[in-house]
């Protein structure tokens, strides 16, 4: 995907606390990033929050027999803060960091909301990619 959804990060970073953010697909590319994060470190972000969200998601479907539904979202603790995941549907991902002054109920119902946008922007771009479809 060569579509840039940097746009989606906007409402995230205007949290206080939160400090980078990159959406990446799910194969680990990088969709885009916040303004400070830098290529190698979006790609680097990207490629670690692809392998933790198939772990957690290998991990979800081995302890409930399979019965259970997707990863909705991931929240790390460490001493620099939080780092929270989400999954954008089955094709993308969003990733930021925090500080530990953020207030991690309203940076998950933010990214939550911000998770159903790139969901729809996602599909309506493959929708304009069909031939004979327009939007």
């Amino acid at each position: 995907m060569s579509l840039d959804v940097s746009w989606v990060l906007s409402p995230l970073m205007a949290l206080p606390g939160v400090t980078r953010g990159v959406v990446l697909s799910r194969d680990g590319l990088i969709l885009g990033g916040s303004a400070d994060v830098t290529t190698e470190t979006g790609e680097r972000a990207a490629a670690m929050t692809s392998s933790v969200l198939g772990a957690a998601r290998a991990l979800c479907d081995g302890l409930s027999g399979g019965s259970e539904g997707g990863v909705v979202d991931i929240v790390i603790s460490a001493d620099s803060g939080y780092y929270y995941i989400a999954p954008a549907g089955d094709r993308a991902a969003i990733v930021v960091a925090a500080t530990g002054a953020v207030n991690v109920g309203a940076l998950a119902y933010e990214v939550q909301l911000q998770v159903q946008k790139l969901i729809k922007a996602l599909d309506e771009a493959s929708a304009a990619r069909v031939q004979g479809v327009r939007t």
